[in-house]
């Protein structure tokens, strides 16, 4: 390749996981109310709104769908709170549920089987993350840390402990708090890394393909937790040359100037044409030849979903 051209390297895995393709299907199918966008991408939310199904607010006084006629609603990819499913139960209205797999198996599946047998579980996440707020419920007195200062202020004396943590959360974000828990507070927490493997695959390309190129994209909602931590990841090693964006239209001429290995990243709520019309935008911005290829394949498959190991 010469130096008067780019090659663009999609990172080896990008793009929605089978949770979000699942969500979409059954949003496309079904063509209900979804209470709360289905998945943090504006395009995919802006697609479905468009094609006539209504975008509710997640949280909202239950009782006012009943009021407004609605007796059948869509729960999003990123869960809901066990009492408000019942109060849809009580209230007669049929959802249909979009929660992730790995959410409904291994998640809420874990925090079950661990209060059995007398842990406190800890949520390491983000409290205001729909994903979190439904997690928590599934428990009976869950704490949720994102900072040191959320672990300064847990309570002593908890007994037995466990740590889970958000599925789109960083490992090192996840480690360095459960590493400060245990020096001071709980030094035999146990701590079991939840992070879905879609999520594992996308982190670990990134971060390999930011090692070596001279800039980095990353493709997806600004709202994303799995896609603003992809960005987080890229800027370590290109702190000046990670554009985090959510549309095609959003890449300057100048980010490609001097560029002669440029990456792609995206996020697990990110369509495969949303990354095709970043490819496009690329190639018509370079005003130079653009070489496209790929840095290898992943499974993405449901049955890898619950890769979590302790830390």
């Amino acid at each position: 390749m010469n130096a008067k051209s780019i090659e663009v390297i999609v990172a080896k895995a990008a793009g929605t996981c089978f949770g979000v393709e699942a969500a979409i299907e059954m949003a496309e199918s079904k063509r209900q109310p979804i209470l709360g966008p289905l998945v943090h991408n504006p395009k995919i939310v802006n697609h479905l709104s468009a094609s006539g199904i209504p975008i509710l607010e997640r949280y909202q006084d239950l009782s006012k769908l009943s009021e407004a006629g609605i007796n059948e609603v869509i729960i999003t990819a990123h869960g809901y709170p066990r009492e408000l499913k019942g109060e849809l139960d009580e209230l007669g209205i049929k959802y249909h549920d979009a929660t992730c797999p790995v959410l409904l198996k291994w998640v809420y599946g874990k925090i079950g089987r661990f209060e059995a047998q007398g842990f406190h579980v800890i949520l390491v996440g983000n409290p205001d993350h729909a994903e979190i707020i439904a997690s928590r419920s599934y428990g009976t007195d869950i704490h949720v840390v994102y900072s040191e200062k959320d672990v300064d202020e847990l309570p002593e004396g908890l007994g037995k402990t466990v740590a889970f943590c958000q599925t789109t959360i960083t490992h090192e974000k996840f480690s360095s708090l459960v590493e400060y828990a245990r020096r001071t507070k709980y030094p035999d927490l146990r701590a079991i890394d939840t992070r879905c493997k879609p999520v594992k695959d996308q982190q670990e390309a990134v971060e390999r393909l930011a090692q070596w190129v001279d800039a980095m994209l990353i493709v997806g909602g600004m709202n994303s937790s799995n896609t603003t931590n992809l960005a987080k990841i890229s800027s370590r090693y290109l702190p000046d040359h990670t554009y985090h964006i959510d549309s095609p239209e959003s890449i300057q001429p100048e980010w490609l100037k001097g560029v002669l290995h440029l990456g792609i990243g995206a996020g697990t709520s990110t369509p495969q044409s949303q990354i095709q019309e970043v490819k496009e935008r690329v190639a018509i911005l370079a005003n130079i030849p653009v070489l496209f290829r790929r840095d290898g394949d992943a499974d993405t498959g449901p049955m890898d979903a619950d890769v979590s190991t302790e830390i």
